[in-house]
C-alpha cells in the first residue's frame, strides 16, 4: 500500500486532505509565530526574563496535563466512531467537559497550596497564577470534539483569530522587561476567547446540547481515559520537568537559552502533530492503512530533523543575532528528537492506542518518564543545560524504540491481514 493510496478521491480521502490543510493552517501559525515572537520576547524581556516566564509555564503545564486527562485520544476516538449519532455525541461532549471543569477546579486548589505554601515561589506569585489561568483555558479547549468530527478547519480558524489577537496585544503591551506578567495574561485572554467561540460553534453549528451527565457516566469517562491520561501525562515528568529542574538548580538565563532551543524544536515537531491528528480519526476506523501512514511519518520526520541540524546556525543568527548564537549548539543536539517524536506518534498514538494496547503505551510512558525524571535530578544539578538536553533526547529515544518494538510484535497480524492480538 503506497502513501498516495490515502489520497484517492473518495469521501474519506477528501476529508483527510481537508483536515490536513486545516491543521496545517493551525500548526502553521504554531510554526511561524515562534519565529516572530521568540526573538521579540528574548530582546524585550532579556534572556533571563524569557526564562522566568517559561519556568512559570513549566510548572503550570503539569496541572494542565491533568485537566486534559488524555481526552485528546479517548474523546476523539469515541466521537469519531459515532459522529452520526447526535445524542451520543452530546453525551460524550457533556461528560468530557464536565470532567475537565471539575479537574480544573481541583488543579487550581492544588496549585494554590503549592505556590502559596513554598517561599521559593513567593517573589513572582502573580506570574505563576497568570500562567496557570492561561493553561487552564488552553486545556479546556475542546479540540478533541472537532478532531473526532473530522472538522479541524474550525480549530484552524479559531486558533488563527486567537493567535492574531495575542500577537497584536503582545506588541501593544509587552515593551520592557517589567511587562513579563503580561505574556501569560494575554495568552490567557486569547485562550478564553477561543474557548467561548468553540463552545458557541459546538452548540449552534453542530447542534450539540449539554446534558448533565450521570455519576456513572463520569466514572466511566475517568476510567476509560486513565490509560491515555498516563501515557499523555507522564512525558511531563521528563519533558517539562527538565525545564523546571533547570530553573531550580541554575538560573533564569539558562532556562531562557534552553527553552528558546526547545521551542524551535517543538515548532518543527508540530508538523508531526498535524499528521498524527489528521489521521487519528481515520485510522481509528481503517487501521489497515497504517503502513502508508508510518512511511510518511518516517520520511517527514527524518527530513525535518536533518534540516534543523544543518540550518541551526543560520536560523539562530537570523532570529536572535550573534549575541545568542550558542542557542544553535543546543538545537543541533536536540534535532534528532524531532524524528523520535514522529516515531512515538506513528506507533504509539496512532497504532497501539487504536488496537486496544493502551496499557502498553501507558507503561512505556510511565516507566520511561519516571526513570528519566531521576536521570534529570541526577544530571541537571551537575551538567546544567547539557544534562537537560541529554535527558530529553534519551527519554524520547527510549519511548520511540519501545513503541516501535511493540508495533513489530503486534503489527505482524495486521501485516498478514488478520486481527491484532
Amino acid at each position: 500500500m503506497h502513501v498516495m493510496s490515502f489520497m484517492k478521491l473518495t469521501e474519506n480521502g477528501r476529508r483527510l486532505v481537508e483536515n490536513f490543510i486545516s491543521l496545517s493552517v493551525l500548526k502553521g501559525f504554531d510554526f511561524i509565530i515562534p519565529l516572530i515572537i521568540l526573538p521579540y520576547l528574548v530582546n524585550v524581556l532579556g534572556i533571563a526574563g524569557f526564562g522566568l516566564v517559561n519556568f512559570s509555564l513549566s510548572l503550570a503545564v503539569f496541572f494542565g496535563a491533568v485537566i486534559q486527562y488524555g481526552f485528546a485520544i479517548t474523546a476523539t476516538r469515541e466521537i469519531a466512531r459515532c459522529r452520526e449519532d447526535k445524542q451520543k455525541i452530546s453525551e460524550i461532549f457533556s461528560t468530557t467537559m464536565t470532567l475537565q471543569v471539575g479537574l480544573s477546579l481541583l488543579m487550581l486548589a492544588c496549585f494554590s497550596i503549592i505556590v502559596m505554601g513554598l517561599p521559593f515561589f513567593h517573589e513572582y506569585l502573580s506570574l505563576y497564577f497568570a500562567s496557570l489561568v492561561f493553561i487552564i483555558f488552553q486545556s479546556l479547549f475542546p479540540a478533541w470534539f472537532f478532531q473526532g468530527m473530522e472538522k479541524m478547519k474550525f480549530i484552524a480558524l479559531l486558533s488563527f483569530f486567537s493567535k492574531l489577537l495575542f500577537f497584536i496585544f503582545l506588541l501593544s503591551f509587552v515593551k520592557q522587561a517589567e511587562d513579563l506578567i503580561w505574556v501569560p495574561l494575554l495568552q490567557g485572554l486569547s485562550a478564553l476567547m477561543i474557548l467561548a467561540l468553540a463552545l458557541y460553534l459546538i452548540r449552534y453549528k453542530f447542534d450539540v446540547l449539554y446534558i448533565l451527565p450521570s455519576w456513572n457516566a463520569l466514572k466511566m469517562g475517568l476510567y476509560s481515559g486513565h490509560f491515555a491520561f498516563i501515557s499523555q501525562f507522564t512525558p511531563n515528568l521528563y519533558n517539562n520537568a527538565t525545564t523546571f529542574i533547570l530553573g531550580v538548580f541554575t538560573s533564569p538565563a539558562v532556562v531562557g537559552y534552553y527553552t528558546a532551543a526547545t521551542r524551535l524544536i517543538d515548532a518543527f515537531i508540530s508538523v508531526g502533530t498535524i499528521l498524527s491528528q489528521t489521521f487519528l480519526p481515520y485510522l481509528s476506523r481503517f487501521i489497515q492503512q497504517h503502513f502508508a501512514f508510518q512511511t510518511l511519518m518516517w520520511i517527514v520526520g527524518a527530513g525535518l530533523a536533518l534540516f534543523m541540524f544543518l540550518s541551526a546556525d543560520l536560523l539562530v543568527l537570523w532570529m536572535f543575532g550573534e549575541t545568542y548564537q550558542k542557542i544553535s549548539d543546543y538545537i543541533q543536539w536536540l534535532a534528532v528528537s524531532i524524528l523520535l517524536i514522529f516515531v512515538v506518534q506513528a506507533y504509539g498514538t496512532n497504532f497501539l492506542m487504536l488496537v486496544g494496547k493502551e496499557a502498553i503505551v501507558r507503561n512505556i510512558a510511565l516507566y520511561t518518564s519516571v526513570f528519566y525524571l531521576f536521570v534529570a535530578l541526577a544530571l541537571i544539578p551537575v551538567w546544567g543545560i547539557y544534562g537537560a538536553i541529554f535527558t530529553l533526547v534519551m527519554a524520547r529515544a527510549t519511548m520511540a524504540g519501545l513503541n516501535f518494538g511493540y508495533y513489530v510484535r503486534y503489527g505482524r497480524a495486521l501485516r498478514e491481514g488478520g486481527r491484532v492480538g
